[in-house]
């Protein structure tokens, strides 16, 4: 700032010196005057743009250090949550490994042809009916429909009155389903109409069935389950479902 005001300073210092000295016109006053005040307005405007530089260099750096402090804060919670889920990825790892080893005897010894009574006997023995269901159920939602059966169609042969043996039925049935294997899906659907009536899958199993007949072009076996559904569980996600697919069917 001292530097840029040093001309203006000269100039009025030799103007003053002219005038004193009597070696000036009036004419060249005036026009020293003007240059004068010329050079001033231009040191006032320069004050000005420096002061609104600042300013505006002021703001940036306080904007950088919120983004940065900002940053700092999104990058902690999202190493908090790597943390969360590698534990319980490490959790499932340490977890699956034996129920794996125990879902491979079994499968090699159904492909052996084992007696059915040793086996039983076996299996029982070796295997938790929840880890081999939790198993299956896993195969299911991975979309290894193959293991799935597998898996779903051991629990039944070897805890069939368990009480997930009716989520065992009607998930295998899913599994066919999912095949669009709807043949097969309709009659594993049925059986648990069948063989666990009384169970919580009821309702969907009768549902499923429904689709299963529609994709099979059975339209009036298929309205006889959805109706039996919507009279005997009216109170259900399930029922509603079927009151919409009927109307679709009569269109």
């Amino acid at each position: 700032m001292k530097s840029s005001k040093r001309p203006i300073a000269f100039l009025i210092f030799f103007l003053v010196l002219v005038v004193f000295s009597g070696c000036a016109s009036r004419r060249e006053i005036v026009r020293l005057k003007n240059q004068a005040d010329y050079l001033e307005e231009n040191n006032r405007r320069l004050d000005e743009r420096t002061a609104e530089m600042d300013s505006l260099l002021k703001a940036q750096i306080e904007l950088t250090n919120r983004l940065r402090a900002d940053l700092a804060t999104i990058l902690g919670g999202m190493d908090q949550r790597m943390e969360v889920v590698e534990s319980k990825l490490e959790d499932l790892g340490q977890r699956f490994p034996e129920l794996s080893r125990k879902m491979e005897m079994v499968k090699q010894r159904l492909s052996e042809g084992a007696d059915s009574t040793s086996d039983t006997s076996s299996i029982k023995v070796n295997v938790d009916p929840q880890k081999l269901y939790d198993g299956a159920y896993l195969d299911l939602t991975k979309g290894s429909y193959d293991l799935a059966i597998t898996g779903f169609t051991s629990y039944l042969k070897y805890f069939p009155e368990t009480e997930l043996a009716g989520n065992s039925q009607y998930w295998l049935g899913e599994c066919y389903y999912a095949k669009k294997n709807y043949t097969r899906a309709a009659i594993e659907f049925h059986k648990v109409l069948e063989n666990y009536s009384t169970g919580a899958k009821v309702p969907s199993a009768l549902y499923k069935l429904g689709l299963s007949l529609i994709e099979l072009k059975s339209t009036n076996q298929a309205e006889k389950y959805l109706n039996e559904l919507m009279e005997k569980y009216p109170n259900t996600q399930e029922a509603k479902l079927a009151e919409q697919k009927l109307k679709k069917i009569k269109k």
